[in-house]
């Protein structure tokens, strides 16, 4: 009898290849957004979700009547990074716009709709802090009052946050997962499903950041147990 060499077959990473089990139906997955940057992004790839941080400026416009001051700004989620214009309808009311144009929600809802540049919803008062769609600041009168027409503006920027491989830079991390198919980041943030609950998966399948540490890596995975996620 003759032997004939065969080839050996090698199995290529492909979705999901990592799943030893998972919950029913699609419990173990979540339809995520991976940010821009990474590369393309193999199946098995550990992630961590961050929160995004915000800060906010407030400044008076240049040409005001009225001498008062914006304060107390408190940035969070859902704000829009951009600027926000406070304008005053009246020496004690005025009106929210976001960077988009579009309503920010306040007590009273919409009152008006001034022009084409978007819709100017409130109100707020002089003096009560203004809270609404993660944006909050107080106005607060000053010696010479408010005319109809003054302005300020609120700066928002938002840093960090969302989904990207787990790395030893890494910080602030709120949740991990496993990236379940291919995710191409190269020219920006890339739509994909990752594994983030009640799952076993084979270890040796799973694919990690070269700047890990063996320790960050056993980091990585008491995390992801914590979620149900265990990896043997």
């Amino acid at each position: 009898m003759t032997y004939t060499p065969q080839t050996p077959l090698r199995e290529t990473r492909h979705p999901g290849g990592f799943l030893v089990s998972q919950a029913n139906g699609h419990l173990s997955i979540d339809e995520i957004l991976v940010n821009g940057g990474h590369g393309r992004l193999q199946p098995g790839t550990i992630l961590a979700s961050a929160a995004t941080t915000y800060a906010g400026t407030g400044a008076a416009g240049e040409d005001n009547t009225g001498n008062g001051t914006i304060g107390a700004i408190a940035i969070t989620a859902p704000a829009i990074a951009g600027t926000y214009t406070v304008t005053l309808i009246s020496d004690t009311e005025f009106t929210v716009t976001n960077p988009n144009g579009e309503p920010v929600p306040a007590r009273g809802g919409t009152v008006e709709f001034p022009d084409d540049d978007g819709v100017v919803v409130g109100p707020g008062t002089v003096g009560e802090v203004f809270n609404s769609e993660g944006v909050g600041f107080l106005i607060t009168a000053g010696s010479t009052a408010f005319v109809e027409g003054d302005t300020f503006t609120v700066a928002v920027t938002a840093a960090g946050g969302g989904w990207a491989p787990l790395a030893s830079s890494t910080s602030g991390a709120t949740g991990y997962g496993i990236l379940y198919g291919v995710a191409d980041t190269t020219n920006g943030p890339a739509p994909a499903a990752a594994v983030v609950r009640q799952a076993e998966v084979n270890l040796a399948e799973l694919v990690w950041d070269a700047s890990l540490t063996a320790a960050q890596q056993d980091a990585g995975l008491a995390s992801l147990k914590t979620q149900g996620v265990i990896a043997r």
